[in-house]
């Protein structure tokens, strides 16, 4: 079984200079930790979420919406690999093994 952690911020970091960087400001809002082989989604997001960093055990596909089930369609990710992707409140993740 592969594990997906997912983190989710609500404002991106910034530099010395006050510019936005594609990184997440801690402390975030919230956390989640999705075991998965076939798909398998969180729980929605906190309302205040606006991006979320995801990282997975194992590759996997991932797909985000209200109701998301993925699919080896889907984006895929390789394993040990830190993606920052920018999804609306109450949304969830899937992820399938692949």
């Amino acid at each position: 079984m592969a594990t997906l952690w997912v983190r989710e911020y609500s404002e991106l970091a910034e530099d010395g200079r006050g510019r936005s960087l594609q990184i997440g400001q801690e402390p975030g809002v919230a956390s989640q930790v999705v075991s998965f082989i076939t798909s398998q989604s969180s729980t929605a997001f906190n309302g205040a979420t606006r991006y979320i960093a995801i990282y997975g055990s194992a590759a996997f596909h991932y797909r985000i919406s209200a109701t998301p089930v993925a699919v080896t369609t889907d984006m895929k990710v390789p394993a040990d690999t830190m993606l920052y992707i920018g999804v609306r409140p109450a949304d969830k993740i899937a992820a399938i093994a692949g």
